[in-house]
């Protein structure tokens, strides 16, 4: 494994701080981490099978046949993904910003799909915005002859441009790992390794901002009472209602754990001004109730 390729890997981390963090300390991942880092968090379709395919040539017996099933996997369900069938079409989903409505349109092929973009900002005289982001859902159009059935045959996104980010077929979600899908902590899973460890990059109080499922940038206080290096981190939401209503003894009922490629470390100052004495109010009685001495000791 070459320095050059781990640090193109390292770099595709969302998260800067943590991303120092690693660099500072030559913080060293194993090799199916790295394949797990690589297919989650490379920003886009193409970067994610460069990658993959990098680690191929680096790796040898079963992970090197893994990685390859991984990427004739990727390849065969965008093929499959953008095929036209019978009975079968694509729904566009359009958001121009995270928080903006999700616009919908059926469209009978893939091509198509794509066609309406530009038609859309064209019909609205808008301009794309880089915060804009695209799904084409594949749908089954059912009827009372062919009886009940999921419609929902997979999904591809995109980025502006528009740009492949991932495609994924529910026929295909467990082919690369010649899984049934009957565990959810399959051994031979690599890219989906849960525990998957990071080096502590945020202290106990600070302020974060972290991204929710659905790719809204959120914020929070990272509650951390010792330095070990952990998959996740542990946040307090700062819009939950126990943070807005200074009901601080309940704030461990809305706490999330987030993964920590996905969580930046932030200064006070950054936050939003509506949530910046709520965080401060919260900061103090955190640590002077669970001072991370307290732990340590």
């Amino acid at each position: 494994m070459t320095e050059e390729l781990c640090a193109r890997i390292i770099d595709v981390i969302p998260s800067k701080s943590l991303k120092n963090k690693m660099r500072e300390l030559d913080f060293r991942l194993s090799e199916a981490d790295l394949l797990s880092v690589a297919f989650q968090y490379a920003p886009d379709y193409d970067t994610r099978l460069g990658l993959l395919s990098a680690l191929e040539q680096c790796f040898s017996g079963e992970l090197q046949a893994y990685t390859a099933r991984l990427i004739a996997v990727q390849r065969e369900m965008l093929a499959a993904f953008q095929k036209s069938e019978p009975g079968v079409v694509f729904e566009l989903h359009i958001r121009e910003r995270p928080e903006a409505w999700d616009e919908r349109y059926l469209c009978a092929g893939y091509a198509d799909a794509l066609a309406m973009i530009p038609l859309f900002y064209q019909s609205y005289a808008c301009e794309e915005s880089a915060a804009a982001r695209y799904t084409i859902t594949k749908r089954r159009v059912l009827s009372a002859a062919g009886g009940f059935a999921e419609d929902g045959l997979g999904e591809l996104e995109l980025l502006p441009g528009p740009k492949l980010a991932s495609v994924e077929l529910l026929a295909y979600a467990y082919a690369a790992e010649g899984c049934d899908g009957g565990c959810l902590h399959c051994d031979r899973c690599c890219v989906h390794r849960w525990d998957t460890v990071f080096p502590c990059f945020v202290g106990h109080g600070d302020a974060v901002r972290y991204t929710v499922a659905d790719g809204k940038g959120s914020f929070g206080l990272a509650f951390s009472l010792d330095d070990r290096p952990a998959e996740s981190v542990y946040v307090i939401p700062l819009e939950s209602d126990a943070v807005r209503t200074h009901a601080f003894e309940n704030i461990h009922d809305a706490h999330t754990h987030v993964f920590a490629p996905l969580v930046e470390r932030i200064e006070a100052e950054e936050l939003p001004e509506p949530l910046r004495a709520d965080y401060e109010a919260c900061r103090r009685f955190v640590l002077e109730r669970w001072p991370k001495s307290a732990r340590e000791s």
